[in-house]
């Protein structure tokens, strides 16, 4: 019995000291300390960026920040922090500066050190601010902001699955004109699939506008036959509440011949949708006021506050996707043409009765569409492909004949 006890004991001292001794029955995660900037270059109108640190908690740190001019600097204006790893084994830390107008790139350096002798140095480039674009996203969908007249660009948030601040669409608001000039959003099964319904939202000004620049929609529709037309569809954001109740706004509204809105331009809503793919769609749709009436659309009509609205000479949708639809490529990445499409339907803005057909004969090219607006659109293309696909159309691509 005694030698049974001893052989338990030996066994379990054996145990013992393999764990103590670090053998594969023992291990610890240690973190290798480790440093790394969120983006190596910002534009020139960013106001921050980050540096992320990766270490075991208890390792010390330092960081310097060298720039001509000290530029860029800590929170509090100081150029060097220090601080220790505590409650995670990632940390966070904002670099801070303004705008860059000065015309030309400029440069900054990171010099990290931690307690255990891991060293790294770092550096980031900030573009020079272009005074003359007025919004600058690397959003696909996003036509050139340009500043000219009194345009104002915005754009909105809201609520996707998980996420609080997803983009919903951003606009180009013409206040002589009372409409947006055009409205860019993107465009997925995530954003057409949830608990928005319209029958909550109500028509009314848009929040970030002068309300006297805004046609009065919350008392009813355009006066004479013409509807409140959404430019981005509420069917487009059902994915939340909040997103389709932005729809409702009188920035995404033009006076809409109500047969042309509910019959023709409501198919192509339709058919868009039908359009949506994995890499999601960019769209931007827009209302163009240039050159004559047809004769069943009057040149203006007015809110129910009397406020003079004009009306659109036409409506187009510019589209652009991957052709496979499931790359997982971002457009900007993309320098083969032959893996993308785009078109753009053209319609002329009239009482259409009951038609409903879209055809090739209303496809027109993104080059025509830029022609005819004076925009540019799709601007993240690459230099390489821009030109084959602004140029090229074949709509039984998109189902169009």
């Amino acid at each position: 019995m005694l030698k049974v006890a001893n052989k338990t004991f030996i066994a379990l001292w054996c145990v013992l000291a393999t764990m103590l001794c670090g053998c594969e029955n023992f291990s610890v995660n240690v973190v290798e300390s480790n440093a790394y900037l969120k983006s190596e270059i910002v534009h020139g109108d960013n106001k921050n960026c980050a540096v992320v640190l990766e270490a075991q908690q208890g390792t010390s740190y330092q960081i310097t920040i060298e720039s001509e001019d000290d530029w860029a600097h800590f929170s509090g204006g100081v150029n060097m922090v220090e601080g220790e790893m505590t409650n995670s084994t990632t940390k966070v830390v904002f670099i801070y500066f303004s705008k860059n107008d000065s015309g030309v790139s400029r440069e900054a350096t990171l010099r990290v050190e931690f307690s255990d002798h891991k060293h790294y140095t770092l550096s980031f480039t900030q573009d020079s601010y272009d005074s003359s674009i007025a919004l600058q996203r690397d959003w696909a969908e996003l036509p050139l902001c340009k500043v000219q007249g009194n345009y104002i660009y915005n754009t909105y948030y809201g609520e996707l699955g998980a996420r609080s601040n997803a983009r919903n669409y951003t606009y180009c608001f013409d206040p002589e004109l009372r409409a947006s000039l055009w409205v860019a959003y993107p465009l997925h099964s995530a954003y057409t699939t949830g608990s928005g319904n319209r029958n909550n939202s109500s028509f009314g000004y848009d929040p970030q506008v002068d309300y006297s620049y805004q046609a009065a929609l919350d008392r009813g529709s355009y006066n004479g036959w013409y509807d409140r037309g959404h430019q981005l569809p509420a069917a487009d954001r059902k994915c939340s509440q909040q997103m389709m109740d932005q729809t409702f706004y009188a920035t995404n509204m033009t006076p809409q011949q109500a047969n042309f809105n509910q019959k023709k331009w409501g198919a192509l809503e339709g058919k868009v949708r039908g359009m949506i793919c994995s890499d999601t769609l960019y769209v931007v749709t827009g209302a163009y006021f240039g050159g004559s009436h047809h004769s069943s659309i009057a040149s203006s009509t007015t809110d129910k506050a009397g406020k003079t609205c004009p009306t659109p000479t036409y409506y187009y949708k510019a589209l652009l996707r991957t052709k496979k639809g499931n790359t997982g490529k971002a457009i900007s990445e993309i320098t083969d043409p032959s893996e993308l499409r785009a078109v753009v339907f053209w319609l002329q803005h009239e009482n259409s009765g009951d038609d409903t057909t879209i055809t090739a004969a209303d496809c027109i090219t993104i080059e025509q569409l830029e022609q005819k607006t004076g925009f540019t659109f799709f601007p993240m293309l690459d230099d390489g492909v821009e030109q084959q696909v602004k140029t090229t159309i074949e709509p039984s691509e998109w189902g169009i004949y």
